[in-house]
């Protein structure tokens, strides 16, 4: 269909070759078949091939020209189409005739990309007519701005190309260079390459303002990520990507290397941050004030040298809590109070001293496992975990088939084997270890059995939470089984016949 169109347009400038040759291009004409998205450039160079041109196009037509879309063929094509009417005009010799052809220079292709840090080549076919022009020497008019001494030049080949090697550059630009003999004469239609440095992968991303602050009746603030590359070049057209918020955001860098991220009070938690990343970057935070200007990052518990303890003692060294402004200064002088979780501390509130710091002695809960100390500052909490471990062994629990035996009888048959689980148990009741018990029953494991020659040991298992003791009795009869060391327990054993 596109062709269809395309020759119906261009019908309109070539009249039927049958009848007579088409007549000749103005620039009015010319502009307009460059302008028209339904012709490519080799259709529009092949009409201007045929039409050619009723003016002799000026520096400032071939500008014109170039400017509204004319790429090396069609400018070629022109130049050809001018050069060939100058010599119908001033020689008897045949159209036809080779040597009457003009000389035509095209870059291939006519705009070159390359980025910062990486040299580039430029190619660049000479011929006359279709004929190639080898072993000529051509220069690029220009290239002196990338740090040549002088400007580029290059010899044909065979096949009349011409490649012309440029070296890198630390600078982003577009350069326009204009394609001269080795003598620096200008061909027809004046020829140019269009040399285009853009920046490398982004290597560093800054982020503009430090941090944000919603103020008074503020509902939205603007962050600015500016990304260039290893050389500090803008990097457009990257996406900037904004998480930690309700909603994840994108913008695109602009030709200055910079994207613009809009985030609205409800969009963010305050007193939090939210992380920028760029492609191959490392992500960025960015911090939202708390309320009354609290620096979310910088208020709350420094470490804690020790984070556990055993139940119902204190903690080795006192918690410390800092506040700070979003600015970096100490929040001195204000109230920050303190609740727990299985823990006491001691003060429940206090006022930050000039370095914006107050120091909390703990004692921790009965109750093993996790505890909790919360701070309080404006309307920001900060939370440290702790930890209560289990205390020492206060007493021992014997239990057979799950059921607590301690200092009850229990009835067994004799010469079969039956199995005595112990536990320990801390001041508090909590479950405790008794790893080292087991190291030690084990240790004493032949005394037991000559202690107790009616009621043998068969097998002892120990754990960290439990030592599963396998007894047998050789006789019938009762007997008294104690077990620990220093704290006991005990089980009065009944030894029965067999049943039948």
């Amino acid at each position: 269909m596109r062709a269809r169109l395309a020759v119906l347009a261009l019908a309109a400038f070539v009249a039927p070759l049958a009848a007579q040759s088409p007549p000749p291009l103005d620039k009015t004409e010319l502009i307009r078949l460059l302008t028209n998205p339904l012709f490519a450039q080799t259709e529009v160079a092949d009409v201007v091939r045929r039409s050619c041109l009723k003016f002799h196009p000026t520096e400032r037509d071939w500008a014109d020209l170039r400017s509204v879309g004319a790429g090396g063929e069609v400018i070629a094509s022109a130049a050809a189409c001018d050069s060939r009417r100058s010599s119908s005009a001033g020689s008897s010799v045949s159209a036809s005739d080779e040597a009457s052809q003009p000389v035509t220079a095209v870059g291939q292709p006519a705009d070159v990309v390359t980025t910062v840090g990486m040299g580039g080549s430029v190619r660049v076919r000479l011929s006359r007519g279709r004929t190639p022009l080898r072993r000529t020497t051509l220069a690029l008019r220009g290239t002196t701005v990338l740090g040549l001494s002088r400007d580029a030049s290059a010899v044909t080949d065979d096949s009349g190309i011409a490649v012309f090697r440029l070296p890198p550059v630390a600078r982003t630009g577009t350069h326009q260079f204009e394609i001269r003999t080795g003598g620096g004469a200008t061909l027809p239609g004046q020829p140019a390459v269009l040399y285009s440095v853009r920046s490398s992968r982004p290597t560093r991303v800054r982020l503009t303002p430090d941090y944000i602050a919603f103020r008074g009746t503020d509902s939205t603030a603007t962050i600015v990520a500016a990304v260039t590359d290893s050389l500090g070049n803008p990097v457009p057209g990257e996406p900037v990507d904004l998480s930690g918020g309700t909603t994840p955001l994108t913008a695109i860098t602009d030709s200055l290397g910079r994207a613009t991220l809009a985030v609205t009070t409800g969009s963010v938690t305050r007193g939090g941050t939210v992380q920028v990343r760029v492609r191959g970057l490392a992500p960025v935070d960015m911090e939202i004030a708390a309320p009354a200007g609290l620096s979310g990052v910088n208020t709350g518990f420094l470490p804690a040298a020790s984070a556990y303890g055993p139940v119902g003692n204190p903690l080795s060294e006192p918690l410390i809590f800092r506040a700070r402004t979003v600015q970096g200064a100490s929040a001195a002088g204000r109230t920050v109070r303190f609740r727990t979780l299985n823990a006491r501390v001691t003060p429940e509130s206090a006022v930050l001293d000039s370095t914006g710091r107050v120091r909390v002695d703990v004692v921790l809960g009965i109750r093993a496992g996790e505890a909790a100390v919360i701070a309080s500052i404006d309307s920001v909490e900060r939370i440290v975990t702790l930890r209560a471990e289990p205390g020492p062994i206060d007493s021992l629990i014997l239990d057979r088939n799950g059921e607590t035996v301690n200092g009850r009888a229990i009835v067994v048959q004799v010469g079969v084997p039956f199995a005595l689980r112990l536990r320990a148990r801390d001041l508090y009741g909590n479950a405790t270890s008794i790893e080292a018990l087991g190291q030690a029953l084990r240790a004493g494991r032949g005394r037991l059995n000559v202690r107790q020659q009616d009621l043998q040991l068969v097998t002892l298992e120990s754990a960290d939470t439990a030592v599963v003791v396998t007894l047998k009795a050789v006789r019938l009869g009762s007997y008294q089984f104690v077990i620990g060391s220093g704290i006991t327990a005990n089980v009065r054993v009944d030894a029965v016949q067999q049943r039948p």
